[in-house]
């Protein structure tokens, strides 16, 4: 592993010994260090294989702005989350919330702190998310001392769901109100008869935030399921009020959001809203 750029005194980079480029940090590991050296081996404490080069300035940009005790603090988050959260997250996460947590820490010391308009919302439909934001929160002031409001642990989730998502942060928003405004639609339809602490309802949950995901990204699903007349028949006969209950969605979407669901997503929807109604 040899040095090819020392960054700052606690970064450098380097290339490794399968001729990839990496980025590693760790206290000091930079100090006296030129070009050719090899790293300390010892001094490692993080290291970051980014494959997208255009991520990789970014990140070197923030390993040069931001406090180093405020990225190996965001490194080991990245990690604890990446083991607490099923699938894989946009090698972005360590960036973005790097950034946010340490702006987050500075707004603190000025007295600035802001409340997140989506708490509930994101309590009722990314519950994990910001469980895996509090934790952030609460690791923050335990290695720190500083203590974030609650509401910071919601835009953490944010930032989550975004790596997990593949979406934009503008659109976590969308999304997030998508969610909750269909699930409260299902709620009203089926009279409150939801087992909301259920499987199946965390599937449906899954299932409108991947729908709201492709929505947003204007990826519709292939037409299978629609094209079996006989089948749909059926699943409009037998799920009747899922049917009509998942058009109420259709058409809320419609309205609020300019986008349309095929009738391969009607069907799926109400083959959920079935098993969730018992």
């Amino acid at each position: 592993m040899k040095i090819i750029k020392v960054i700052n005194n606690n970064t450098v980079s380097v290339i490794d010994d399968k001729g990839k480029e990496q980025i590693i940090s760790g206290k000091g590991i930079g100090f006296g260090k030129k070009y050719g050296d090899e790293p300390d081996k010892d001094k490692i404490q993080k290291m970051y294989l980014v494959t997208d080069s255009e991520l990789r300035k970014r990140l070197i940009e923030c390993l040069t702005e931001i406090p180093y005790e405020h990225i190996k603090l965001t490194a080991d988050l990245v990690d604890y989350i990446s083991s607490h959260i099923d699938g894989q997250l946009n090698e972005s996460l360590i960036i973005t919330l790097s950034d946010h947590i340490s702006f987050a820490i500075e707004r603190k010391k000025q007295g600035l702190e802001f409340e997140n308009p989506l708490m509930d919302a994101i309590s009722d439909c990314f519950p994990k998310e910001l469980a895996l934001g509090r934790y952030c929160v609460a690791e923050i002031y335990q290695r720190l001392g500083v203590e974030l409001r609650g509401d910071e642990a919601g835009f953490i989730a944010m930032h989550i769901i975004n790596a997990r998502l593949g979406t934009k942060m503008e659109q976590i928003q969308d999304i997030t109100k998508m969610v909750n405004s269909c699930a409260e639609i299902a709620d009203a339809c089926l009279a409150g008869k939801i087992n909301k602490n259920s499987v199946a309802y965390e599937r449906f949950l899954v299932h409108l935030k991947y729908l709201a995901k492709r929505l947003f990204k204007s990826q519709e699903l292939p037409n299978v399921l629609s094209r079996d007349e006989e089948f749909t028949d059926i699943i409009k006969k037998k799920f009747k009020k899922q049917y009509k209950c998942a058009k109420h969605m259709q058409d809320h979407i419609l309205k609020n959001y300019a986008k349309t669901i095929s009738e391969d997503e009607m069907i799926t929807l109400s083959i959920h809203l079935k098993k969730i109604s018992g």
